[in-house]
């Protein structure tokens, strides 16, 4: 039997959210708008990237081992677009398959995802305005509509506001960028329309992200995300802190490859280690 592809879950989060900013150190410092990446800058990687395999493990204390979970396999064409991603068991059986389909310019047409443990298919079809730019998308489950969601962009189609229609409420955010066109403020409504949490992002001169700070509408900090890199761009440690249950998870980023992408990924809850990733990434040459 033939290996099973594997994709990735796509979560209902905000897109700004997975286009947050990173890039090597150069000579000269030029920083893509979010609206401008493909999905490998999104990812933060670099070069011609065609497949990055990625296994996850947890740590078991009992056996002091890490224990496989699963492999996801995500497959990029060559300008940089997320084309497939698969995810596999221990057994290399299928969980789940993810296939975008783009339209003859580049946009995204939908994307369809069948988990194999659920037997369920959603789709979510994304449509665009007379500049080009994504103004609406819709999300199925085996035909059924769940939820759509209303964009609005600015001149180069940064989103600027998106609300989430369900059946019976909605969920509105505002997104401000910075001169860079940059996500730097990102702000949460509930159903009444009123704010319950806002985000704020900083970021170091080569636009990589190095401070996300998530607020309550009464400014109190409850969440922190702290980035740190090398002189050279190489991604180091991400600390997050949640401030809420007064917990911290230390992600350690200690070997890369020779185009500066990370292999293997460490997590720490204190002293703790939790959980392993370990990619293999395949370049076109």
């Amino acid at each position: 039997m033939p290996i099973n592809k594997p994709l990735f879950i796509f979560f209902l989060v905000p897109l700004f959210v997975l286009s947050f900013s990173c890039k090597r150190k150069q000579t000269e410092n030029t920083i893509t708008p979010d609206a401008l990446k493909n999905h490998l800058q999104r990812a933060c990687l670099f070069g011609n990237v065609n497949t990055v395999e990625t296994e996850q493990y947890y740590y078991s204390k009992n056996d002091s081992a890490f224990v496989f979970v699963n492999k996801s396999i995500q497959y990029y064409n060559s300008d940089g677009y997320l084309t497939e991603v698969w995810v596999l068991d221990k057994n290399s059986d299928t969980l789940s398959v993810l296939i975008i389909n783009y339209l003859p310019n580049a946009k995204e047409n939908y994307r369809s995802e069948f988990n194999h443990k659920d037997n369920q298919t959603s789709v979510d079809t994304l449509l665009y305005d007379k500049n080009g730019f994504k103004c609406e998308e819709r999300h199925l489950v085996n035909d059924s509509l769940r939820y759509r969601i209303e964009y609005k962009t600015d001149g180069i189609g940064s989103i600027i506001e998106m609300k989430r229609f369900f059946p019976d409420y909605h969920l509105t955010n505002k997104i401000y960028y910075n001169n860079f066109g940059l996500a730097e403020r990102i702000d949460e409504f509930d159903p009444q329309n009123k704010l319950f949490k806002y985000f704020t992002i900083e970021y170091d001169d080569f636009g990589n992200e190095i401070n996300r700070r998530a607020f309550k509408s009464n400014n109190e900090i409850i969440e922190f995300t702290y980035s740190q890199y090398d002189n050279n761009g190489l991604l180091l440690k991400i600390i997050y802190e949640d401030r809420i249950s007064n917990s911290r998870e230390d992600k350690i980023y200690a070997n890369h490859d020779a185009k500066g992408n990370w292999l293997e990924e460490i997590m720490m809850q204190g002293k703790d280690t939790v959980r392993k990733k370990a990619r293999r990434i395949i370049y076109d040459f």
